[in-house]
């Protein structure tokens, strides 16, 4: 069975776009009900304008049932990315969700101002070196830094202001299906893209999910949509080229900025043997002058003429002259 790459951004924004599929697969990634939902913003943003580099967004507002069994009013941030980003623009985003609030009129006539806790979501094209995991979660874990037991607090100012994660990574889709996320992810398997690449070619339909890949498996005969994700392919091939250079640029400028360093490092060494050759030199001449004062004064306290000390000693005659007139006071 051939579906189109959902790891592609307009493949995922045509899954996304299904509202009960969406439900579907949010619930899936947050191992909770979503019963209502509705988005929020759909758009592709710029991450790096110099290079053309896009990182995928969708805000939805959510009613879900969490782990109490009530129900509860979320905003969900999903953020996606085929090839690596700074973390820096996946948490600018996030920070714009922190100013969101909803107002309503009470019957009075009054407004009423709501905020809502935030979960966010990524969904990574690519392996985070240090996370060597398909999927973790990061909840609200409260502790008292007194005692560092775990406590249960239920509060709002907790919950609005911290936020519940969920990082998942398509490369690190294992062969084993244990969870429904896993069964999920399958028809993000990027082991089974045919040529081109934002096709997947499903050697296996996953249990619970034959919605999904047969939603998926729609635009497949669709000449218009395959050449947009055509020219998503291309602009990421480009963008991979743009990288390896970049790479290359940045392995050569550092090899460089090493050389300079060892240039210098030497130079500085150079530097201090010549500074040091120097010092030698000055002490050597100095023990030379010492040793030809003591020798002079030696001579003359035998009683060898002037002249002929300063011949022998090489000093000259009025040093000479001086040394004896010294001894004489």
């Amino acid at each position: 069975m051939k579906i189109i790459n959902p790891l592609y951004d307009y493949a995922f924004k045509y899954l996304m776009q299904n509202n009960r599929i969406a439900k579907k697969v949010l619930s899936t990634l947050l191992e909770c009900e979503v019963e209502e939902l509705t988005v929020e913003q759909q758009e592709i943003v710029a991450v790096d304008d110099t290079k053309g580099l896009k990182l995928y967004r969708l805000d939805f507002s959510a009613t879900i049932i969490n782990e109490s069994g009530e129900k509860q009013k979320v905003l969900i941030e999903l953020q996606k990315s085929k090839l690596p980003t700074n973390e820096l623009r996946f948490r600018t985003y996030l920070g714009e969700n922190y100013l969101k609030k909803e107002t309503k009129k009470k019957e009075d006539g009054t407004e009423e101002f709501f905020i809502y806790p935030i979960i966010s979501i990524y969904i990574l094209g690519y392996k985070v070196t240090d996370i060597p995991y398909l999927a973790i979660s990061i909840d609200n874990r409260i502790t008292n830094t007194v005692t560092k037991e775990e406590v249960a607090i239920e509060s709002d100012f907790i919950e609005l202001l911290t936020h519940k994660t969920r990082i998942i990574q398509i490369r690190r889709l294992s062969e084993e299906r244990r969870t429904q996320l896993e069964k999920f992810l399958t028809l993000f398997n990027q082991a089974w893209t045919s040529d081109p690449r934002y096709i997947i070619d499903l050697k296996e339909v996953p249990e619970g999910f034959e919605d999904v890949a047969k939603y998926l498996q729609g635009p497949v005969q669709d000449e218009e949509f395959r050449n947009r994700l055509k020219g998503e392919e291309e602009l990421d091939l480009i963008f991979a080229k743009q990288d390896a250079d970049l790479a290359k640029a940045r392995q050569e400028a550092e090899k460089a900025k090493q050389e300079a360093e060892k240039a210098k490092q030497k130079a500085e060494e150079a530097e201090q043997e010549a500074e040091e050759a120097k010092q030698e030199v000055k002490e050597a001449k100095q023990n030379v002058a010492s040793l030809q004062v003591q020798f002079a004064k030696h001579l003359l306290s035998t009683g060898v003429a002037v002249d002929q000390v300063a011949q022998q000693t090489g000093l000259e005659i009025t040093a000479v002259e001086a040394l004896k007139n010294d001894d004489l006071v």
